[in-house]
């Protein structure tokens, strides 16, 4: 569908992060929450109202929010690299994603339900009616519990809710990039398999490889890793002693729990468990690429 508009309009649709005078357009999310608009002087009344039909019409929601709220937006959504001076310090960041597929809800309720998930303080910011972000500084996380959470959510406020959770990441300027593309993941989640609720890099790393998607911040686990000596070597022959703790071991010339030591430390580090099918396969595969790049 948007590709037909783009057709139709030209020049005169453009995404969200493509231009600086944005009140010169008239803005739609998509579906999957993709933000394009068009100028207003190109449409009609008719064609306005039948977009509006199509798509969610969207309006800035930066008046809402607290000082925070609205540097991360700038830095994030707007890509204005000068606002994560006005950040948090912090020494690494989590984005988690939720898309809510149907239904609608209240801004101030929803934002509290979430903040009420976690035992310390993060920062929600919505980017659309459908999208949202929550955004963690804390190093130890309780995002594994997402799966929980969802349900939840769901019967509270009656509807679909969809959720990836990213990777931590150091706290750079960089973390805008990284905010864009694990947007894509998280899409290329929705896109092959849309009846799962929460979705994660083990999930998607696959579709990726599938998909021919650009991949360079879907290995980021591997930096959490790298100065540890020979931890990916260790953990590669891990994986092709099919998962064996003891043939590992042997073929490595190590104790048995020496090996377990860097394996565990390999998860804690990661937040992937190699010990599951989708861990190991996610993080193989990453090394594999690690190695010929």
């Amino acid at each position: 569908m948007l590709e037909k508009l783009r057709a139709y309009y030209r020049d005169a649709l453009v995404e969200y992060g493509q231009v600086n005078e944005r009140h010169a357009y008239e803005w739609f999310s998509t579906e999957h929450g993709e933000l394009f608009g068009i100028k207003k002087e190109m449409l009609t009344q008719k064609e306005r109202a039948l977009l509006a039909t199509l798509f969610t019409p969207y309006e800035a929601v930066t008046t809402q929010m607290n000082k925070q709220q609205q540097a991360w937006y700038r830095f994030l959504i707007h890509g204005a690299e000068h606002a994560f001076e006005q950040l948090p310090p912090s020494t690494h960041t989590r984005f988690i994603y939720f898309y809510i597929q149907k239904g609608t809800v209240d801004t101030r309720d929803f934002t509290e339900a979430i903040q009420s998930l976690f035992p310390y303080d993060v920062t929600i910011i919505s980017e659309t009616e459908q999208q949202w972000i929550v955004i963690e500084q804390q190093e130890e996380s309780v995002a594994s519990t997402l799966h929980e959470w969802i349900d939840t959510l769901c019967s509270d406020f009656y509807i679909q809710l969809r959720a990836y959770i990213g990777q931590k990441c150091l706290h750079s300027v960089e973390l805008a990039r990284i905010f864009a593309a694990e947007k894509r993941y998280f899409h290329v989640g929705l896109k092959h398999n849309p009846a799962q609720r929460v979705y994660c890099i083990e999930d998607i790393f696959p579709l990726l490889l599938i998909s021919g998607e650009e991949m360079t911040y879907a290995t980021m686990f591997l930096q959490a890793v790298k100065r540890e000596h020979d931890m990916l070597k260790t953990i590669k022959t891990f994986f092709e002693c099919n998962l064996n703790v003891s043939l590992a071991a042997k073929k490595l010339h190590m104790h048995r729990n020496s090996l377990q030591y860097r394996i565990d430390k390999f998860i804690e580090k990661t937040s992937i468990d190699i010990k599951q099918f989708k861990g190991a396969l996610t993080v193989y595969l990453a090394i594999l690429l690690h190695e010929h790049h």
